[in-house]
This record gives structure tokens, sequence and C-alpha cells, in this order.
């Protein structure tokens, strides 16, 4: 990942944050709560997002094993860290790993918690099987936020959005390093397969709602839509360049609107799932 990868990570973190789902992240911090000291591995952290939303929400002394295969994310993840680590009673270790190789090695070190957050529709159905297994046979719970569903809605209406929006999703298919991705398909199937498992799963929708205040993320997003889509072949440059113009006139002049589906999931293994009892008012997966 890129510099320009991290910015965009630093840009959509606000409305990470105010999509997650409070419930989930009240579940995994309740389940925590139990442990002394509990270590949560956050898989793909980037530069530390999901430490940030968590973190807060233990009182107690907490250890954070931050994986990612990019040294400057991690580098970043760490700098973030460090902060919270001087602010409270945190302990943090950074790992870089490649997890299309070294899944089944990183999952098998001890915790309390697997995290992880806008990545799993990033990986093949194959990624998540083998990911599910060994969730599976070490047991792990876990806490897996902000998976895109393919669901956006944009205000006011262009009449190319259906057509840029389908080519975008067919776009989020293809092999982002961990095989052909789900795409809007991946919280679904993480759902199945966890539930297939044994696993007791919640699910949450955590929508990014973008307004006038989010005017940047706006045209950043549009912008890497139009990207992507481009890629694709599948709108004509020309009209694909002239929906490009249109919304970004209308995030300038304020009145754009753009709703963008997530899914947040918490998931327990069968031992735990017994004595909690998980509630959402999110569609069932």
């Amino acid at each position: 990942m890129s510099g320009f990868a991290a910015d965009w990570l630093a840009l959509r973190e606000p409305a990470d944050h105010r999509a997650r789902d409070p419930g989930l992240l009240d579940a995994a911090a309740a389940l925590l709560a139990h442990v002394g000291r509990p270590t949560i591995t956050d898989l793909a952290c980037g530069t530390g997002s999901t430490l940030r939303a968590i973190a807060p929400r233990l009182a107690g002394p907490q250890a954070w094993r931050l994986v990612d295969h990019d040294d400057a994310l991690l580098a970043r993840a760490a700098r973030a860290a460090e902060g919270a680590q001087a602010a409270g009673s945190l302990q943090f270790e950074t790992l870089r790993a490649d997890l299309a190789t070294g899944l089944d090695a990183v999952l098998a070190l001890d915790a309390d918690l697997v995290a992880t957050s806008a990545f799993l529709d990033l990986v093949s159905d194959d990624w998540l099987a083998r990911w599910v297994e060994a969730l599976r046979r070490h047991r792990r719970p876990v806490y897996a936020a902000l998976s895109y569903d393919g669901r956006v809605a944009c205000a006011p209406h262009d009449p190319l959005d259906a057509e840029v929006l389908a080519a975008f999703d067919a776009h989020q298919r293809g092999d982002k390093g961990l095989g052909g991705a789900l795409g809007p398909a991946a919280a679904d199937a993480a759902a199945r397969r966890l539930r297939a498992a044994g696993y007791s799963v919640a699910r949450a929708r955590a929508d990014w709602r973008l307004g006038a205040d989010d005017a940047e993320l706006q045209r950043r997003l549009v912008g890497g839509w139009r990207d992507a889509v481009a890629e694709t072949g599948r709108v004509h440059g020309a009209a694909l360049d002239a929906w490009h113009a249109r919304r970004l006139a209308a995030i300038d002049a304020g009145a754009s609107t753009l709703v963008v589906g997530h899914v947040d999931l918490f998931a327990v293994p069968p031992a735990d799932a017994s004595s909690r009892s998980h509630s959402t008012s999110s569609p069932s997966a």
C-alpha cells in the first residue's frame, strides 16, 4: 500500500468511527471485560483505526498485536498506539505478515479477540474459508467491521449512477492480492461460514452517511469509483468523465449526499455462545 493509501485511511477514519455499530462494539468490549488483560489481534490493521475504536471501551490493561504487510502503515499504527500507551495501560506489538501465506501462524498466536476492519471485502472465498477454519480451530472470537456490501444511494440522482456503481462492484470482485475478492458479498459469506462453523453471529449495518461536511471524502470516493470503473471498460470514457464532473459539481455546491453500505460482524465460538446473547437492530444474515 502506498502513502496515498495511508492518506485515504486517515481521511475515511471519521466516517468509519461514526458508522461502526455501537452495540457490536459494546458486545466485543463486554467479552473482553471478563479477561484480566485481554489480547487483541488486529488483522490488516492499517494505521490502527480498529485500536482507536475499541481501546477506549476497555477499562483495564490491554495488549494489541497490530498485523499488516506494509511497513509504512505499521509504523503509523505504532505511532498512534504509542500515544494511547502513554495515556493508559495499553501495550502493543507490531507484526509484519503476509496474510496470503501466514494467516494460520498469526491466528495461532494467543488472542482473546481477532479484529479486522474494511478488509473482508478484499479477500477471496477460499481465503475466507481458511480464515474461518483457523478461527474455529484456535477458538477465537472475531469482530469484523466495515465490510462494503454494495448498497449505495447518491443524491442528487444521476442517470448514470446505476451503471457506474454496477461496474464498480464488478471491479471490487477482482484480485486484490488474496484471490478473486468477494467484494459486496463478503459480509454474507463470512456470516454464513461462521455460522456453519458453530459460531453465534451478530451483524449490524455500519453505513457511511456523507454530507456537506464530508466533501473531501466524497470527492476522493467518487474519484476512486471513476478510476476503478475506467479499468473495467464497462462505461464509455466520455460518459464516465461527464458523470464524474456532475457528481463533483454537486459536492462542490454542498448538495451531495452519499450513503455507502457496510456491515459489522461480531461472532463467538460455540463454548462462548451458550452464555451470551447479542442483539442488533440490523437485518439478519
